[in-house]
């Protein structure tokens, strides 16, 4: 799932998360430039997550706009992993993220007309992360969580490393369990590069295989593409780590930033990929 990483971060900084299909929408305005825009909610179908000992039930939801909706706005404009399914004949659903800030119910995230599989999908990660949060000793959780992080094809970002060094959980770098470095070979290898941080080290040789058999795989074509030349040229730079330090004064980094050069022909781009792949072949 694309930004999966500010997906978790919605889902703990939600109070609340429901299905709704009645609600309807007020603009009141809030000064002479702007307006505040609030969901009222009719009725609740699914919760998902519920930290209040009581939902009010007249529930009015704070919905941010131009753009002060942050997590909406990362999640759905930023990766692009929600479309709105409300077409015809096709049921949807409307997946609300509210935080109570005060007396007021601010919605964090909201999901306007996502389809069944799309719900699925947030709903196994909304019910995982809800678990992990609930779990009260912090090393146990720290570790469900690295597992997470994998399961998703992701590293861990900055504000978790720095919160579990603050509590000595981690010192300067992660210690993974050898379980968690096979999880993440296993995952990185179906297509989650994401992961390639935690496994370069540890299974280079296979990373580098990996990376090869796709750069001989575009080579192998006849007619590449430049959606193919550019492919190429991403799998080099993650295979080489942009040709390493200085690595933009050695000639391979110059070829390979031109492969997809109009003035090039395909010739001698073919001679080029062909003289990339022998470079990450033998990269070390």
């Amino acid at each position: 799932m694309g930004n999966a990483q500010n997906l978790r971060k919605a889902i703990l900084k939600s109070d609340l998360i429901f299905l709704s299909e009645a609600h309807n929408t007020k603009t009141t305005t809030k000064n002479d430039y702007s307006k505040q825009n609030y969901i009222n909610i009719v009725k609740i179908d699914t919760i998902l997550k519920n930290n209040f000992s009581s939902i009010p039930k007249k529930l009015s939801l704070l919905n941010f706009e131009d753009g002060e909706n942050f997590y909406s706005d990362l999640i759905t404009n930023g990766g692009g992993c929600i479309q709105n399914a409300k077409m015809i004949n096709e049921y949807s659903l409307d997946l609300f993220f509210v935080q109570k800030v005060g007396k007021e119910y601010r919605i964090l995230v909201f999901f306007n007309g996502i389809d069944i599989k799309q719900y699925d999908i947030f709903k196994k990660q909304i019910l995982t992360i809800k678990d992990v949060e609930q779990i009260k000793d912090e090393k146990v959780r720290f570790e469900k969580t690295l597992d997470w992080f994998i399961e998703n094809g992701l590293t861990p970002d900055t504000d978790f490393v720095e919160y579990y060094k603050s509590k000595q959980i981690i010192t300067n770098t992660i210690s993974y369990s050898d379980k968690q470095y096979q999880k993440a070979l296993i995952q990185f290898e179906k297509g989650e590069e994401g992961l390639l941080p935690i496994i370069k080290d540890k299974y280079s040789d296979l990373v580098r295989n990996y990376f090869l058999n796709k750069l001989e795989t575009i080579a192998a074509k006849e007619e590449p593409d430049n959606d193919d030349y550019f492919n190429f040229y991403q799998i080099v730079n993650h295979a080489t780590n942009y040709f390493g330090e200085n690595g933009y004064d050695s000639i391979e980094y110059f070829l390979n930033n031109n492969l997809s050069s109009d003035t090039i022909s395909k010739y001698d781009k073919a001679k080029i990929m062909n003289h990339l792949i022998t470079t990450v072949r033998e990269w070390k």
